[in-house]
């Protein structure tokens, strides 16, 4: 059963090559420079077995593990003031149970189900399912949600199975990948997506068009 609604939204990122996304040897500790408090959600995310994707806020600016580039050097793309919010993570059922649950009674914020692709000069390199938590309020107080929400993550991860995925990522290293899609069969993903699009427009006569959400 599906907790949060299915957006239908691809949201792209840019990954120069020069960062080390593909094999991470610091996926928690180098997240948000030498911001604690980011680092505490990408350790929390880790242990739901999700990851720290994206976050652009007011006090924070940008981090997250799409935006080293960013880190290394702040300025680089820099755009001021960084209004709105918007927070993405890698999916996980845990982590979807977890968002569904701490945003139920909150009505200036939305969460989703939504797909990233990650770029580089322009060829994808790949994409996976994802969790994106936002808000179209341009002054929203992500410092006063953060703090909120990490709380609510500890809290998760205390109600869990300790898990040692985070130590064994910092201390050897974190390697993300994709399943390249020659290795899909071209006939069963064409009739899976006849049946996908069948299903959606059948779902839509019904119930109304699926949510939107414009993340730029």
């Amino acid at each position: 059963m599906k907790l949060l609604p299915q957006w239908d939204k691809i949201v792209s990122f840019e990954v120069p090559m020069w960062t080390p996304y593909g094999l991470d040897y610091r996926p928690v500790s180098f997240i948000g420079g030498a911001d604690r408090f980011l680092k505490d959600i990408a350790f929390f995310a880790m242990e739901l077995e999700s990851e720290f994707i994206y976050l652009k806020g007011i006090r924070f600016g940008e981090a997250g593990v799409v935006t080293y580039d960013k880190t290394i050097d702040p300025g680089r793309d820099m755009v001021f003031p960084p209004l709105g919010f918007i927070m993405i993570f890698s999916y996980s059922r845990a982590m979807e149970k977890l968002i569904s649950s701490f945003l139920k009674d909150d009505e200036d914020i939305e969460a989703g189900i939504c797909f990233c692709d990650l770029l580089d000069r322009q060829m994808r390199l790949g994409g996976y399912k994802a969790i994106a938590i936002m808000s179209n309020n341009p002054f929203f107080d992500d410092g006063e949600f953060l703090e909120n929400f990490v709380r609510e993550l500890s809290k998760g991860v205390e109600n869990k199975t300790p898990s040692s995925m985070t130590f064994f990522a910092e201390k050897f290293g974190y390697r993300r990948f994709f399943i390249p899609y020659e290795t899909d069969n071209i006939t069963d993903l064409a009739i899976s997506g006849i049946f996908n699009n069948f299903e959606i427009a059948e779902t839509e006569s019904m119930l109304g068009s699926v949510d939107h959400r414009q993340f730029r």
